[in-house]
């Protein structure tokens, strides 16, 4: 895992930070399997005070993303590409002073090849509910029938 902060997109779907000698990446290495956790050491990140914060809570206009996180595959068979999961990232000042981090984006990267993850609208309402009918699983088009296609480009079920 890779921590980058005020960081913009470059060739090959790198990142860079845009001021690099105050806000350096932060490497982070895991183990193969699931469940880790992951809990950045004391005084590795940076001191959110120092920004306003309309340079934190949306990209910039050149798309400079305040946060950055990139997780790549290490262990892949010689000659073959890196792969790799990008999480662009905003962070919202809560009224409780408290920061959220809101993802804005998610970029896949594999074998050399940029996937831009999008959301498909009405997936999230077609889990399952507390009662056990159809109800709001039909399709937006027929109205009839259960969802069991995107329509793209709107990304409707």
């Amino acid at each position: 895992f890779t921590i980058f902060y005020m960081a913009k997109e470059g060739e090959e779907c790198t990142f860079d930070s845009q001021e690099p000698e105050v806000y350096k990446p932060v490497k982070v290495p895991f183990q193969k399997g699931v469940g880790q956790k992951f809990c950045q050491a004391s005084g590795t990140g940076i001191d959110l005070g120092f920004f306003a914060l309309d340079d934190l809570n949306k990209p910039s206009p050149d798309e400079v993303y305040p946060l950055v996180i990139s997780a790549e595959a290490c262990s892949l068979p010689s000659g073959t590409k890196p792969h790799a999961q990008i999480t662009l990232s905003v962070i919202e000042k809560k009224e409780s002073e408290q920061f959220l981090v809101k993802v804005i984006k998610q970029i896949l990267w594999i074998d050399g090849v940029r996937y831009e993850l999008q959301e498909i609208y009405g997936i999230g309402s077609s889990s399952t509910s507390e009662f056990d009918d159809d109800a709001g699983k039909e399709c937006v088009i027929c109205m009839s029938e259960r969802r069991n296609t995107a329509v793209m480009p709107c990304r409707h079920m």
